[in-house]
C-alpha cells in the first residue's frame, strides 16, 4: 500500500470516528426522562416520552425511582440521580422503581441527547 492510500485510509478511519461522536455513540447520553423531586416523595416520574430510553425500558409517568445501581435515591441529592441517571450513550443503568406498591427493575440504555 502507498503512503498516500495509507494516509487516505487514515482520514477515512479519523472520519468515520469523528462522525460517530457527532452521533453520540459512547458520548453523553441519558435516559430521556422528565422527573420531578420532592425531599418528602423523592423521585417521580413525571412524563417518558414516547420511543424513548425511558419508554424502551419500562418506566412510566408516576414511577418513583427508588434505587440506581443498588443506591437508595433517599442517600442523594437531586443533582446526584441526574449524574446517575445520565452516562454514555450505549450504557445501561440499573434502577428500581416502586409501583403499584411493588419494586420493580428495570434497565435503561443510554441513549444520546439530540443537539
Amino acid at each position: 500500500m502507498s503512503v498516500r492510500a495509507s494516509l487516505g485510509a487514515l482520514a477515512l478511519l479519523t472520519m468515520t470516528a469523528f462522525a460517530a461522536l457527532q452521533l453520540g455513540c459512547g458520548g453523553p447520553g441519558g435516559i430521556h426522562a422528565r422527573m420531578a423531586y420532592s425531599e418528602e416523595g423523592g423521585v417521580r416520574v413525571v412524563d417518558v416520552p414516547p420511543g424513548s430510553p425511558a419508554e424502551k425500558g419500562g418506566l412510566r409517568p408516576d414511577d418513583r425511582i427508588a434505587t440506581i445501581e443498588g443506591v437508595s435515591v433517599t442517600s442523594l441529592s437531586y443533582q446526584e440521580v441526574v449524574e446517575r441517571l445520565r452516562g454514555r450513550s450505549g450504557t445501561t443503568v440499573e434502577i428500581e422503581v416502586a409501583r403499584d406498591g411493588e419494586l420493580v427493575p428495570l434497565t435503561i440504555e443510554r441513549e444520546p441527547y439530540e443537539r
